[in-house]
């Protein structure tokens, strides 16, 4: 597991509106290849973290890497999504993945474990 060091907020340089200005929690990896924000929000499903990560190559990040990411920040025990939204919705301004960890229990209705559907 690596080590993940806590930065300063993103609101402290950033003055705005929208998601970017509501991010309350950042991080670095020790070999400073990935740098990631969250923000907490409220849902009809509870408590979410709204995650956005990217790694400072400013390239592709593989599957297997997000879910370690997500693992090592949120945990094992956490549900993400990662959505990809109607083009009505769609904001591509930036060379970064979002998850949403959903709140710890929450079971989607779905999987991809044949036979466990909750």
């Amino acid at each position: 597991m690596r080590k993940w060091i806590g930065k300063p907020s993103p609101k402290s340089k950033h003055v705005g509106t929208g998601w970017f200005g509501e991010l309350n929690k950042s991080w670095v990896d020790e070999t400073y290849r990935y740098a990631v924000m969250s923000r907490t929000i409220q849902t009809e499903w509870g408590t979410v973290e709204h995650v956005c990560m990217r790694n400072l190559d400013n390239t592709d990040i593989p599957w297997a890497e997000k879910q370690l990411i997500k693992n090592e920040l949120f945990g094992t025990d956490r549900t993400a999504i990662e959505v990809f939204p109607t083009d009505a919705e769609l904001v591509d301004e930036a060379n970064m993945y979002h998850i949403w960890v959903l709140p710890k229990g929450f079971v989607l209705p779905f999987t991809l474990k044949e036979g466990v559907i909750a």
